[in-house]
């Protein structure tokens, strides 16, 4: 028997019997003493139905996510210090697999990558870590963290029992296991718990059985490389032998009695409390929830015997490069208690003082008798009581103020947690959530002199090499070709044409099209585009398509493009299409189907008034300045004057100057992308990311986002902006902005 089926008949085995263990096993249990980390260090983690129990001390857990690779190795130790002063007792990270295994048995743990150095930061700092590993994380990142490599796998599908997948997932955790021992509570190291998977409810209906088995799968593959000397986690759909948590807004008390009749020996955690919301492009930037909001819901849960949260995200951060999942935003801020920059925010503060008030009452919370009851409608009082002490926590959920007994009044959406003699320990009406911290008032200001720039155009296919085409009878799939290594393929044919205007029209195309016509740019894609864009594929496929959840639409025409061309005179005419892709998707329900049949560019056809353009098509991935790394490599082409008239399809580049003493300033710096539409940025050869400056659905004047984050790190004291563009623009109104925070 293999290892294969061996780990196979064993999880059939466990999971009639297996049971979460109250106590975590000891070290030598799974793991070789060879993966002892300090220990001097060492704790034990259990828990029971009220808490996590930290070297036999109850703990509150107050966790908040960031991930490493979200923001640059430089800013990690003042973001965990900006953490734990605002009493944050815990970091919780996605590890992303894509990140550690870009390339098919290539692995990579250094520099950004390197996760053993962002929790050694941690142990430093006595932060606890809570280490989500997936194989699926989603996260608005790209492939919801899976390699791209993935989806070309002969037979597989992802997020079920297919061996193809499983064999793959299998070798990464024996590779991950590797980096995490060490960090792991009881062999001296701050991770206290880890997740596997992640929110499998979303897509479990389309996988049935066998996606069940697969969650008991991965948590018995979890204690087999040595993760289950701590307890192991999974989110919104749980397998036995692991703490199942919950995600949402808030947790009302309805949920919070379903979790106690379903896992009446596991703490209640709450692993995605959501402090705001992502922004995808072309849709209205999300303005997030106050700290006020927030901290009453946390007192809530508190109410119903909740033991700890994960603010999701803590800490959002930068989708640099091509990081981000499909329409997202390069910016990941999250409206987040620590901003894109790492900065404290007003919310942030906010939540700190609940914190400390939190922390100082923790053990009558976590040990004392609770009860409950109704003051008025919708006015809540929760008693806890241990010994002589004693705390009372007013909830008011109606629409109107209310008042207690004692005269304590609640506005709205508001809470009070007072001590037995009355005093206020934290009142929500009685802190200004809107108080900010000193950064609020300082301004971004333009780094003088203007830029000046220089262009280089991006050739089209004709003037193209031979070797980077691809001849086929109809255009290839787009990641068939790129991999997943560039956004861009070209896709070039001749069309002859009787009259003077053609519908072109591309049944399944993704994701933006630009139409050329004898090197001529006549049309594009309409935005904005769809996060959930419905069937991938024709349906009557061979691919069944079980629609999951909620998320997932009935539409049939979410890829459809069409392009009117007019004023052709007759004859022959050469098309190009340049197809262009934000980003892969994070999930199943963003395509109606197994992420693994996730398509960009053209896989269905191209239809000319109607009839199928069955001609010799030439497939190009990549652009060519993308080929000679225009963007950063040396260089080597001849940059020229920024012509009068802008052409599509453009490299800019501009210099800019910082002295030695603007250098060592604490600063943040942006890019103003004002006059841009959409292309990639580039600052000293580092990829900032995408920008798209187009304007949110009901306000074309207001882009999604018009400010790009530049990590300081990036900087020198002569830089190089590079900005490639996809339209007819030029950057004359692009900006360099700072904001200082010391002299």
């Amino acid at each position: 028997m293999n290892r294969r089926k061996f780990i196979q008949l064993a999880t059939t085995l466990l999971s009639s019997s297996a049971s979460i263990q109250s106590n975590a096993i000891g070290a030598s249990d799974c793991v070789e003493t060879i993966y002892a980390g300090d220990a001097a260090k060492a704790r034990s983690i259990s828990f029971d139905e009220r808490s996590l129990i930290i070297d036999g001390k109850r703990c509150l857990l107050i966790s908040g996510e960031m991930h490493y690779p979200r923001s640059t190795r430089d800013m990690w130790p003042q973001l965990l210090d900006r953490s734990k002063a605002l009493g944050v007792n815990c970091i919780s990270t996605y590890v992303f697999w894509n990140v550690h295994e870009p390339e098919r048995d290539r692995y990579d743990f250094t520099g950004g990558r390197d996760l053993a150095h962002f929790l050694q930061l941690c142990q430093e700092r006595e932060l606890l870590a809570f280490l989500r590993v997936g194989p699926y994380c989603c996260a608005e990142w790209n492939f919801g963290g899976f390699p791209s490599y993935l989806r070309d796998e002969p037979n597989i599908e992802l997020r079920t029992m297919n061996n193809p997948y499983l064999d793959r997932v299998e070798k990464y955790f024996d590779r991950l296991a590797e980096e995490i021992r060490p960090y792991l509570a009881p062999n001296g190291g701050p991770v206290a718990m880890i997740q596997v998977e992640n929110e499998y409810a979303n897509v479990a209906k389309r996988y049935g059985e066998a996606g069940q088995e697969y969650l008991r799968w991965i948590v018995n593959l979890a204690e087999r490389v040595g993760f289950k000397i701590i307890p192991t986690t999974t989110c919104e759909g749980g397998a036995s032998g692991s703490i199942e948590t919950l995600n949402g807004n808030d947790i009302p008390p309805e949920r919070a009695a379903g979790f106690r009749l379903k896992h009446p020996k596991e703490p209640m955690i709450w692993s995605e409390l959501y402090p705001g919301w992502y922004d995808t492009w072309g849709h209205p930037r999300h303005t997030g929830r106050d700290g006020r909001e927030l901290a009453t819901c946390i007192l809530e849960f508190l109410a119903e015997g909740g033991a700890g949260w994960n603010y999701y995200m803590w800490h959002g951060g930068t989708n640099f490069g091509r990081d981000s999942m499909y329409l997202q935003t390069t910016s990941y801020d999250f409206t987040a208690p620590l901003d894109e920059y790492g900065r404290c925010t007003p919310k942030g503060e906010y939540l700190g003082q609940l914190h400390k008030k939190l922390v100082e009452h923790r053990l009558i919370l976590l040990e004392g008798n609770r009860t409950s009851e109704n003051v008025t409608m919708n006015f809540q009082k929760t008693t806890w009581t241990r010994g002589f002490q004693r705390l009372e926590l007013l909830v008011n959920r109606g629409k109107e103020p209310q008042t207690d007994a004692s005269g304590c009044s609640v506005s709205p959406g508001g809470a009070c947690l007072r001590s037995g003699d009355g005093d206020y320990i934290f009142h929500t009406d009685q802190i200004d959530a809107t108080k900010g911290p000193a950064h609020d008032a300082t301004k971004w200001n333009d780094i003088s002199p203007p830029l000046m720039w220089s262009a280089w155009h991006e050739p089209l296919p004709p003037q193209r090499d031979r070797a980077s085409i691809v001849r086929s009878s109809e255009p290839i799939e787009q990641l068939k070709l790129t991999k997943d290594k560039t956004d861009y393929c070209w896709y070039s044919t001749t069309i002859n044409t009787w009259k003077g205007e053609e519908l072109l029209a591309i049944p399944y195309g993704g994701d933006f099209l630009y139409v050329y016509v004898d090197g001529e740019l006549v049309s594009q894609s309409v935005a904005p585009l769809l996060e959930n864009r419905g069937f991938i594929v024709p349906s009557g496929s061979n691919q069944p398509m079980v629609v999951a959840d909620q998320n997932e639409s009935s539409k049939t025409d979410g890829y459809r493009h069409q392009f009117n061309l007019s004023g052709m005179k007759p004859g022959r005419h050469r098309l190009e299409i340049l197809a262009t892709a934000i980003g892969m998707v994070k999930g199943d329900w963003q395509i109606t189907a197994p992420m693994n049949m996730e398509r960009k560019g053209i896989w269905n056809g191209v239809l000319l008034d109607g009839d199928s353009l069955n001609t010799e098509w030439f497939n190009i991935p990549f652009l060519y300045g993308e080929k000679i790394h225009i963007a950063t490599g040396p260089e080597r082409q001849k940059w020229l004057k920024v012509p009068e008239i802008a052409k599509p399809l453009t490299w800019y580049r501009a210099t800019f100057n910082l002295s030695d003493n603007e250098l060592a300033h604490d600063s943040d710096y942006r890019i103003d992308a004002a006059g841009l539409w959409k292309g990639s940025l580039f600052v000293n050869g580092h990829a900032i990311g995408r920008y798209w400056l187009i304007g949110a659905r009901d306000s074309e004047a207001d882009p999604t986002q018009s400010h790009y984050h530049v990590p300081s790190v990036w900087l020198k004291r002569t830089n190089v902006l590079i900005v490639f563009e996809e339209n007819a623009v030029i950057p004359s109104k692009v900006r360099f902005q700072r904001r200082l925070f010391s002299a």
